[in-house]
């Protein structure tokens, strides 16, 4: 059992100075490097947490908090009352109808399959996109005009004029007839502008206004693929089923942001599980220091030991007071490593001296509680374990 004494005991190993030079060196050795692995661990986990939010950053501006989609089929068939009362949902900063459908973008010299998304002008993106324009002005107003992805007016050589329009054509069977046997509906669009984002979006995404992409799917206005909702601070997902159960006539399905790019969060999140793994290797090898520290003052001690057991001590308190010893080491290093490594997150968050390499951009990074709670937990876990391996037969080797 721990008590007063075997803490006592431990605390004066970890603090006094060691009669023995090389005694002492290998206890501060090994407290260094405790304290080393504990700053990195914190430093690596807190510059992968900037990354990430830095290679979210395009991708959360660009999806919603909340996309609404039918559970079955692909669109919603709204009255005009329930379009009325999409943008007045409880807790929603912006709430628009959005249309959705895969075309085929083609011009006489090339073509490209493209997800276009028809917008009202409501839309959250409306503004973000003018913002992100590389050439021409986006203006949702405008009908059947296009608005193009960097990528994707690249694959279709695409030059800005008066007279250079793509062609976009999908698949409808709502004007077959025998009159006009094909099974496709086509539409040419004028080419407003392009926007630039980042690979992955603007290799995908062409946009247009809601009404044009109707015109082009042969649907009625009121067909909706999806509501894209913003969320105040105040946002219920119970309130938002509520307000939608009374909106939309089907039964629904409200997707996450994460939930919308499962790939890409899958990715993220395993590869800073992989990170950590490979860092606890580090603070494993940097604990062997700790083992034999423990070991050597286990010898060392082994005649202090002896005349405490002849005061009355029992042998089976020995092994506590090192293991004690070991879990102070390892509490005391997380804990000064944790806070060297905060200074020197905030440092870096302040006042940038690491960049990345070839550019001006500033290595980004997150202090996280998170990332400090598991730091501390794990180098002081991995210091309990290492000691008590060390201790666990203290009586047998030392004392008999």
């Amino acid at each position: 059992m721990f008590n007063r004494f075997i803490f006592k005991v431990a605390y004066r190993y970890f603090f006094a100075r060691s009669s023995k030079t090389i005694v002492n060196r290998i206890n501060r050795f090994a407290f260094i490097m405790i304290v080393v692995s504990a700053c990195s661990l914190l430093v690596v986990l807190s510059a992968f947490s900037g990354l990430k939010d830095f290679g979210l950053l395009y991708t959360n501006s660009f999806d919603p908090d909340y996309k609404v989609i039918p559970e079955v089929g692909k669109h919603f068939i709204l009255d005009s009352s329930s379009v009325e009362r999409v943008p007045s949902l409880s807790g929603v900063s912006n709430s628009s109808l959005v249309l959705e459908e895969k075309v085929l973008l083609s011009n006489p010299l090339n073509s490209r399959a493209i997800v276009l998304k028809g917008l009202d002008s409501n839309h959250f993106l409306n503004q973000k996109l003018n913002d992100l324009s590389l050439v021409g002005v986006y203006d949702v107003r405008d009908k059947d005009n296009i608005y193009l992805g960097a990528s994707i007016a690249s694959d279709l050589d695409v030059v800005l004029s008066e007279d250079f329009s793509v062609n976009a054509t999908l698949p409808s069977l709502r004007n077959f007839s025998l009159l006009n046997p094909s099974p496709f509906s086509s539409l040419s669009f004028q080419i407003q502008g392009i926007y630039q984002i980042s690979g992955d979006i603007e290799n995908k995404y062409a946009f247009t206004s809601l009404s044009s992409l109707s015109s082009l799917s042969k649907l009625p206005k009121n067909n909706f693929s999806s509501i894209e909702i913003l969320v105040d601070e105040d946002f219920s997902i119970e309130t938002l089923e509520n307000d939608l159960d009374k909106i939309l006539p089907v039964d629904f399905i409200i997707v996450s942001k994460e939930e919308l790019n499962p790939a890409l969060y899958k990715m993220l999140n395993t590869e800073n599980f992989a990170v950590y793994l490979i860092f606890c290797l580090v603070v494993i090898i940097a604990v062997f220091n700790l083992v034999g520290s423990l070991t050597i003052m286990m010898v060392e001690k082994t005649n202090d030991l002896k005349i405490l057991n002849a005061l009355g001590a029992k042998k089976g308190s020995f092994k506590n007071i090192f293991l004690s010893l070991g879990v102070i080491v390892s509490l005391f290093g997380s804990l000064v490593g944790c806070l060297l490594g905060s200074v020197f997150v905030l440092a870096q968050a302040s006042s940038p001296f690491v960049y990345v390499p070839g550019t001006n951009l500033p290595y980004p990074v997150i202090l996280s509680f998170q990332n400090l709670f598991v730091v501390f937990l794990t180098v002081s876990l991995i210091g309990f374990i290492a000691s008590f391996w060390t201790t666990r037969n203290l009586s047998k080797r030392f004392l008999d």
